[in-house]
């Protein structure tokens, strides 16, 4: 069964009215300039992060209620200098992450709409052989209702690494759209705030929680060897949305990055909990998706 692009675009832009914002693609830099190990420690250290992705839309049936998206992405968190929170040797740690995602997206009637995901994800310093401990299977299901033509509310449950170490939560996903202003939600993650300035600009406010759990070898601290690090935090601050076409957005945000943690665990599932002070951000994304204005 075959479908122009147009058609699939359509269709993806109806599935972000009737729930979250779906990415056909993207790349995404974050900079962590200056970072202490906690707020007394004189020691100051900087994180870099990188990520791409990009998702294939298929639609599933005569009367285009179904969709399948298959995606791969790849992350990549860099941690520089001697004075950082992991012991290592030598004056950076490297971790990656590479994810195969499966989502499906059923609308049930004009009101209802279903979202089922499924991501293994290969999170590791890839310094030895693959091993189930470097797999985590995140996943999500939810429901959303569309109780007017501007509001959407809902919720499911996820079971994700976003907080850290892997674990199951509620989500509530929340959408509204009128002429100017979009609020985009999936609590207790993302919260975002947009304005419309004008047909290519955008400017608001975006708060997002995210973490990783890698798997490591090689690392140990005075007591035990490391063979986990469970990294998250929350970015909160202005973002800009430039949109030169229809379906391309270059997003710029800063602020500050708060609640970071490294919570290292050893291989007798003891943890030791780092948290970095807050400190400010940088981040630049370049995504493709379709238009959510109407």
């Amino acid at each position: 069964m075959k479908y122009s692009l147009s058609v699939i675009l359509s269709m993806l832009g109806w599935m972000n009215l009737m729930a979250q914002d779906f990415e056909l693609a993207g790349v995404r830099y974050l900079n962590y300039p200056t970072t202490k190990a906690n707020d007394t420690d004189s020691s100051e250290f900087s994180i870099q992060e990188f990520g791409g992705f990009f998702n294939i839309p298929t639609i599933l049936n005569k009367d285009s209620t179904s969709i399948m998206l298959n995606g791969l992405g790849y992350a990549q968190l860099r941690i520089n200098t001697l004075d950082n929170p992991v012991p290592v040797d030598g004056k950076n740690i490297i971790l990656h992450s590479v994810s195969y995602r499966f989502s499906f997206i059923r609308k049930f009637n004009d009101k209802w709409s279903f979202i089922g995901m499924l991501e293994p994800t290969l999170a590791s310093d890839f310094k030895s052989n693959l091993s189930s401990d470097d797999l985590v299977v995140q996943s999500l299901a939810m429901v959303s209702a569309k109780i007017n033509s501007n509001f959407l509310i809902g919720g499911g449950l996820a079971y994700t690494t976003r907080f850290g170490d892997p674990r199951i939560i509620p989500v509530v996903p929340i959408k509204y759209t009128s002429k100017k202003h979009r609020i985009n939600a999936l609590l207790p993650t993302k919260l975002v705030y947009a304005y419309q300035v004008n047909s290519k600009v955008d400017i608001g406010f975006k708060a997002i929680v995210n973490g990783a759990n890698f798997n490591i070898t090689g690392y140990s601290n005075d007591l035990a060897e490391i063979n986990k690090i469970n990294y998250t935090r929350g970015n909160i601050g202005p973002v800009l949305y430039y949109k030169p076409k229809k379906i391309f957005s270059i997003e710029l945000s800063g602020g500050l990055s708060t609640n970071r943690t490294f919570r290292l665990v050893d291989i007798n599932n003891k943890s030791y909990n780092n948290n970095a002070s807050t400190e400010a951000f940088f981040n630049i994304g370049i995504v493709v998706k379709p238009s959510t204005y109407k």
